[in-house]
């Protein structure tokens, strides 16, 4: 019998936490957060100190070519405040450039600087690096399983 679970089927809060740390969107979440904050500790490691894990939040949801904060900020899942505050950071330090948009006197468009195109060309290398890691943790069989399937999930979960 599971710890918490009682003989006459009654849930108790034993069931419902081994049911949130199962469930698909706790499991990605704390992937998701792992994953960060390794990327993060790898990035300071390359000298990005300045570098938060929340400032990850807009790197990961601009284009290379630029992005509005406004579709930045949707992507993320955050407000517009929200981003544009990490947007003044990440200026401040250097990685991003905020300029007007030319077609929408309202908008903001984010735009690497080349520090910030070199940032994100280590943060693939620190990649690269952590699914090596990862791969001898859980075995490269099964990394590449997840990642095939996230992959598919993700291609599947954006055409519904």
């Amino acid at each position: 019998m599971k710890q918490g679970s009682r003989k006459d089927g009654a849930i108790t809060l034993g069931t419902i936490e081994e049911g949130r740390r199962r469930n698909m969107r706790q499991l990605l979440l704390r992937a998701s957060r792992i994953v960060n904050r390794h990327v993060v500790e790898g990035l300071h490691a390359r000298g990005y100190t300045d570098l938060r894990s929340t400032h990850t939040t807009l790197l990961s949801n601009i284009d290379l070519a630029g992005s509005t904060v406004t579709v930045a900020a949707e992507r993320a899942g955050i407000t517009k405040q929200a981003m544009g505050r990490l947007a003044t950071e990440l200026e401040g330090a250097g990685y991003i450039r905020v300029q007007g948009d030319p077609n929408d006197a309202r908008a903001r468009v984010l735009q690497l600087t080349k520090t910030g195109k070199r940032l994100m060309l280590d943060s693939l290398k620190v990649m690269a690096e952590l699914e090596l890691r990862y791969a001898r943790s859980v075995g490269r069989d099964r990394l590449a399983v997840v990642l095939r399937g996230l992959a598919a999930f993700v291609e599947g979960a954006e055409r519904d």
